[in-house]
């Protein structure tokens, strides 16, 4: 809190695997295309009564007010360093993908690669 007012951390837990060694690769990752859209993860989220690790918080009334946060006052794990070394291939990849700056091919074709 500050007299600006609040700071938002947006740290979405993302726990969807898939088995580097599947059998129908192509197909597993396109399930996992589907589970990542926007409607796919507020559906989840809401289901779950967690928050939407989308932008669009609009949907649950709970959660409705996050949206209005200005941009300034968003903090990122990845931008500020706060980040788990066990995680950080996952969420370097995520948010290399969530920010545009990879596709998910090359997120996952650089996993394992990333450096805070």
């Amino acid at each position: 809190m500050s007299e600006e007012g609040a700071t938002f951390l947006d740290m979405s837990n993302l726990q969807f695997s898939v088995n580097k060694n599947s059998s129908n690769m192509e197909m597993t990752n396109e399930f996992m295309r589907f589970l990542i859209t926007s409607r796919e993860l507020n559906e989840m989220a809401q289901n779950k009564g967690l928050m939407s690790p989308t932008k669009d918080l609009s949907f649950n009334s709970m959660y409705a007010a996050f949206g209005a946060v200005p941009e300034s006052r968003v903090l990122s794990p990845e931008e500020i360093g706060l980040t788990d070394d066990a995680v950080i291939q996952l969420r370097q990849a995520v948010y290399n993908v969530g920010t545009g700056v990879m596709t998910i091919d090359e997120a996952i074709a650089g996993y394992g690669t990333f450096t805070q």
